[in-house]
């Protein structure tokens, strides 16, 4: 698999080709990042690529540096970086994207901002958006973090060799986008999938599932159940990981709900906001923090969303995206009508998902992954656990 790091930055430095092999045969990643970056001839963002070409590569990946003006040759997966610029891209990234045929491609991005929220998280966001509404498969950088992508904290030209944790998230996402890129090319299972429909909110129309005929359909309307808000509390998931449930909350519908979630193959949220009277997305994404924390229980399915609006400014399927990628799952170009479902091909739609369905389960046939999930950021979770149980 062919995987182009597409260096965005405008103070760039080319590096040459057998300076990249050597790199990649670093057997850590910082010091990858180190070797290059102290010398002072990398942008940061362009560090961050170096990491996440480092991970693809440790994927079994063939990774090639291009520029600026480079012509782009045939690739599998893009590994896109680029410093923000007022909480989005680069003008030479907006023109990759512009300018690049991505359909049933893999994308990734890293990116890398001068302030701790400096706009890395929307510079990911807003790319990856664009990228599916060009027909690209997304991923972010994955466990054990699972977040947008590589997100880099450094101002000064180098200085991102002294974030580690920048460094890291970025080699996370070239692992996962030689996985995803790996997963495009595999054999499609001939197994039976299971679609989950998680249908959030809904008005009179309904979305017509019976195009899916090559799939178990599992609707699962969220709209009337009973299902508590997240409580935040320590103990998450709770005991054994072992268990079918794992939430403390138990006494409500989302124990139902989740054996419906632990069969599914791929998840499709389901929105008709034009006259939905409830809308439950938030509050069951809240209480979707413990699949999560539950070794990442979604993990490398694919998922997508359906939504019917007449409102230009429904934010439905950027909200599906990045809760997803923080379940480490593959996104799929999302499906939106603005006139009841008849004004986009379907077919079109059902036949991509379809096909990206079975790959993502003969991959996790061969890969049998199991990620731990680990807690960064609650550096008090073990003492918090104990006090909430004693």
């Amino acid at each position: 698999m062919k995987i182009i790091c597409v260096s965005t930055s405008p103070r760039y430095n080319k590096i040459d080709r057998d300076r990249i092999e050597l790199l990649m045969k670093y057997d850590d990643v910082i010091e990858a990042v180190y070797e290059i970056g102290y010398e002072g001839k990398i942008s940061n963002s362009q560090g961050l690529l170096i990491a996440a070409a480092w991970g693809a590569f440790r994927e079994g990946a063939e990774v090639e540096f291009i520029y600026p003006g480079d012509e782009v040759p045939e690739f599998d997966g893009a590994l896109m970086s680029s410093p923000v610029y007022f909480g989005d891209r680069s003008s030479h990234l907006h023109d990759f994207i512009r300018n690049t045929n991505l359909k049933d491609k893999a994308v990734g991005i890293v990116s890398s901002g001068a302030k701790r929220n400096g706009g890395q998280e929307t510079t990911n966001i807003y790319a990856l958006y664009d990228c599916l509404n060009k027909g690209a498969l997304i991923t972010g950088n994955g466990p054990p973090t699972a977040q947008y992508g590589g997100t880099g904290w450094a101002g000064n030209k180098t200085a991102i060799v002294n974030d580690d944790f920048g460094i890291k998230t970025s080699m996370g996402t070239g692992r996962q986008l030689a996985k995803l890129t790996n997963m495009i090319s595999l054999p499609e299972s001939k197994n039976k999938p299971t679609i989950l429909f998680l249908v959030v909110n809904h008005g009179k129309f309904k979305f017509p599932y019976e195009y899916f005929k090559n799939c178990n359909i599992d609707i699962v309307d969220i709209t009337d159940k009973h299902i508590r808000r997240c409580a935040a509390c320590p103990v998450c998931p709770n005991g054994d990981l072992e268990k079918e449930f794992t939430c403390l909350l138990t006494n409500d519908d989302l124990p139902e709900i989740h054996k419906h979630i632990v069969k599914s193959d791929c998840v499709i949220y389901v929105s008709n906001i034009n006259d939905a009277p409830v809308d439950m997305y938030q509050i069951f994404m809240e209480r979707s923090r413990f699949i999560r924390r539950n070794h990442f229980e979604w993990s490398e399915r694919v998922y997508s969303s359906i939504s019917n609006t007449d409102s230009i400014t429904d934010i439905f399927p950027i909200r599906v995206m990045t809760s997803m990628l923080r379940h480490n799952m593959f996104g799929l170009p999302f499906f939106r009508s603005y006139k009841n479902f008849k004004n986009i091909n379907i077919e079109t739609y059902v036949s991509l998902v379809e096909k990206y369905i079975r790959k993502s389960m003969s991959m996790r046939k061969l890969s049998k992954v199991d990620f731990e999930y680990t807690p960064v950021g609650y550096e008090d979770a073990k003492r918090d656990e104990k006090a909430y149980r004693d």
